[in-house]
Protein backbone atom coordinates (compact mmCIF):
# COMPACT_ATOMS: atom_id res chain seq x y z
CA UNK A 1 0.00 0.00 0.00
CA UNK A 2 2.87 2.67 0.96
CA UNK A 3 4.81 1.53 -1.90
CA UNK A 4 2.00 3.21 -4.02
CA UNK A 5 2.61 6.49 -2.09
CA UNK A 6 6.22 6.34 -3.66
CA UNK A 7 5.46 6.02 -6.77
CA UNK A 8 2.50 8.59 -7.14
CA UNK A 9 4.22 10.83 -4.80
CA UNK A 10 7.47 12.22 -4.58
CA UNK A 11 8.95 14.68 -2.42
CA UNK A 12 9.37 17.19 -5.09
CA UNK A 13 5.94 17.28 -5.79
CA UNK A 14 4.82 17.33 -2.82
CA UNK A 15 6.75 20.05 -1.87
CA UNK A 16 5.36 21.72 -4.81
CA UNK A 17 1.84 20.36 -3.98
CA UNK A 18 2.05 22.43 -0.93
CA UNK A 19 1.08 26.29 -2.42
CA UNK A 20 -1.82 24.69 -4.17
CA UNK A 21 -3.05 23.21 -1.11
CA UNK A 22 -2.99 26.35 0.81
CA UNK A 23 -5.10 27.99 -2.18
CA UNK A 24 -7.57 24.95 -2.48
CA UNK A 25 -8.04 26.23 1.46
CA UNK A 26 -8.10 29.21 1.60
CA UNK A 27 -10.90 29.58 -1.39
CA UNK A 28 -13.15 27.73 1.04
CA UNK A 29 -12.52 30.41 3.62
CA UNK A 30 -12.99 33.58 1.20
CA UNK A 31 -15.89 31.81 -0.40
CA UNK A 32 -17.76 31.22 2.93
CA UNK A 33 -16.76 33.82 5.34
CA UNK A 34 -18.93 36.59 4.75
CA UNK A 35 -22.36 34.42 4.76
CA UNK A 36 -20.82 32.90 7.84
CA UNK A 37 -20.24 36.53 9.53
CA UNK A 38 -23.37 37.42 8.31
CA UNK A 39 -25.22 34.53 10.15
CA UNK A 40 -23.40 35.64 13.54
CA UNK A 41 -23.22 39.43 13.31
CA UNK A 42 -26.82 40.10 15.75
CA UNK A 43 -26.43 36.76 17.29
CA UNK A 44 -23.88 36.64 20.11
CA UNK A 45 -23.07 33.15 21.58
CA UNK A 46 -23.22 32.34 25.12
CA UNK A 47 -20.15 30.54 24.80
CA UNK A 48 -17.04 32.48 25.87
CA UNK A 49 -14.82 30.33 23.46
CA UNK A 50 -17.36 31.49 20.64
CA UNK A 51 -17.25 34.87 21.39
CA UNK A 52 -13.65 34.85 21.15
CA UNK A 53 -13.23 33.17 17.93
CA UNK A 54 -15.90 35.97 16.31
CA UNK A 55 -13.81 38.87 18.26
CA UNK A 56 -10.65 36.78 16.25
CA UNK A 57 -12.09 36.10 13.10
CA UNK A 58 -13.32 40.28 12.74
CA UNK A 59 -10.13 41.14 13.56
CA UNK A 60 -8.51 39.29 10.75
CA UNK A 61 -11.64 40.27 8.27
CA UNK A 62 -15.05 40.17 7.66
CA UNK A 63 -14.94 40.40 4.08
CA UNK A 64 -14.09 38.19 1.16
CA UNK A 65 -11.38 41.16 -0.75
CA UNK A 66 -9.95 41.46 2.77
CA UNK A 67 -9.36 37.16 3.26
CA UNK A 68 -8.25 37.34 -0.43
CA UNK A 69 -5.80 40.07 0.18
CA UNK A 70 -4.20 38.30 3.55
CA UNK A 71 -4.59 34.66 0.88
CA UNK A 72 -2.12 36.59 -1.30
CA UNK A 73 0.10 37.57 0.86
CA UNK A 74 0.66 34.58 2.50
CA UNK A 75 0.54 33.08 -1.11
CA UNK A 76 3.29 34.80 -1.85
CA UNK A 77 5.48 33.48 1.28
CA UNK A 78 4.62 30.14 0.63
CA UNK A 79 5.70 30.03 -2.65
CA UNK A 80 8.96 31.47 -2.25
CA UNK A 81 9.85 28.92 0.65
CA UNK A 82 8.37 25.98 -1.41
CA UNK A 83 10.61 27.41 -4.59
CA UNK A 84 13.75 28.08 -2.50
CA UNK A 85 13.12 24.38 -0.90
CA UNK A 86 12.50 22.47 -3.90
CA UNK A 87 15.36 24.23 -6.09
CA UNK A 88 17.59 23.69 -2.75
CA UNK A 89 16.45 20.37 -2.11
CA UNK A 90 19.09 18.57 -4.02
CA UNK A 91 21.92 20.75 -3.08
CA UNK A 92 21.56 21.71 0.50
CA UNK A 93 18.88 19.80 1.71
CA UNK A 94 17.62 22.19 4.56
CA UNK A 95 14.03 22.34 4.88
CA UNK A 96 14.13 24.16 8.56
CA UNK A 97 11.59 27.22 6.80
CA UNK A 98 9.28 24.79 4.86
CA UNK A 99 8.92 22.50 8.16
CA UNK A 100 7.95 25.69 9.81
CA UNK A 101 5.35 26.69 7.55
CA UNK A 102 3.96 23.47 7.50
CA UNK A 103 4.22 23.17 10.99
CA UNK A 104 1.65 26.42 11.22
CA UNK A 105 -0.84 25.00 8.22
CA UNK A 106 -1.11 21.73 9.90
CA UNK A 107 -1.80 23.40 13.31
CA UNK A 108 -4.28 25.94 12.29
CA UNK A 109 -6.47 23.39 10.54
CA UNK A 110 -6.83 22.23 14.20
CA UNK A 111 -8.34 25.55 15.00
CA UNK A 112 -11.05 24.79 12.29
CA UNK A 113 -12.20 22.06 13.52
CA UNK A 114 -12.16 23.42 16.99
CA UNK A 115 -14.32 26.45 15.72
CA UNK A 116 -17.11 24.20 14.18
CA UNK A 117 -17.25 21.85 17.88
CA UNK A 118 -17.60 25.39 19.37
CA UNK A 119 -20.10 27.04 17.32
CA UNK A 120 -21.80 23.42 16.75
CA UNK A 121 -22.03 23.80 13.10
CA UNK A 122 -20.02 24.90 9.83
CA UNK A 123 -17.27 27.25 9.96
CA UNK A 124 -15.27 28.54 6.93
CA UNK A 125 -12.07 26.24 6.06
CA UNK A 126 -13.12 23.20 8.46
CA UNK A 127 -13.87 20.68 4.90
CA UNK A 128 -10.60 21.35 3.55
CA UNK A 129 -8.62 21.38 6.78
CA UNK A 130 -10.39 18.29 7.05
CA UNK A 131 -10.16 16.10 3.80
CA UNK A 132 -6.93 18.30 2.71
CA UNK A 133 -4.98 20.12 4.58
CA UNK A 134 -4.27 17.40 7.43
CA UNK A 135 -3.95 14.52 4.88
CA UNK A 136 -1.68 16.44 2.84
CA UNK A 137 0.42 17.48 6.24
CA UNK A 138 0.55 14.03 7.46
CA UNK A 139 1.72 12.78 3.98
CA UNK A 140 4.29 15.78 3.67
CA UNK A 141 5.55 14.99 7.11
CA UNK A 142 5.52 11.41 6.43
CA UNK A 143 7.79 11.40 3.14
CA UNK A 144 10.51 13.94 4.95
CA UNK A 145 10.56 11.75 8.19
CA UNK A 146 11.15 8.16 5.40
CA UNK A 147 13.48 10.25 3.15
CA UNK A 148 15.39 11.33 5.97
CA UNK A 149 15.34 14.82 4.93
CA UNK A 150 13.69 15.79 9.02
CA UNK A 151 13.79 14.35 11.92
CA UNK A 152 12.69 15.08 15.60
CA UNK A 153 15.49 17.54 15.83
CA UNK A 154 14.76 19.64 13.01
CA UNK A 155 11.20 19.48 14.20
CA UNK A 156 12.14 21.20 17.41
CA UNK A 157 14.73 23.59 15.67
CA UNK A 158 11.48 24.80 13.02
CA UNK A 159 9.27 25.70 16.26
CA UNK A 160 11.14 29.32 16.97
CA UNK A 161 10.61 29.66 12.89
CA UNK A 162 7.02 29.20 13.05
CA UNK A 163 6.24 31.11 15.85
CA UNK A 164 7.99 34.19 14.19
CA UNK A 165 6.46 33.52 10.63
CA UNK A 166 2.93 33.76 12.55
CA UNK A 167 2.99 37.79 12.83
CA UNK A 168 4.53 37.94 9.07
CA UNK A 169 1.35 35.97 7.92
CA UNK A 170 -0.40 38.10 10.34
CA UNK A 171 0.37 41.25 8.70
CA UNK A 172 -1.47 39.96 5.65
CA UNK A 173 -4.59 40.62 7.76
CA UNK A 174 -3.71 44.26 8.30
CA UNK A 175 -3.21 44.95 4.41
CA UNK A 176 -6.59 43.36 3.81
CA UNK A 177 -8.18 45.37 6.74
CA UNK A 178 -6.47 48.30 5.31
CA UNK A 179 -6.68 48.41 1.81
CA UNK A 180 -10.40 46.85 1.66
CA UNK A 181 -12.89 48.60 4.11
Amino acid sequence: MLEVLHEFFYIETIIWLFPVIFMFHDLEEIITVESFMTKYKNRVPKAFLARLALIVKKKLGTKSAQLSITAAWILLIISFITFMTAYLLTIEGNLILFTATLNIFFLQAFSHIGQTIIFRGYTPGVITALFIVIPYSLLTYYRLFELGLIDGHLIFESIPFSILMVPIFLMGNLLGRRLIR
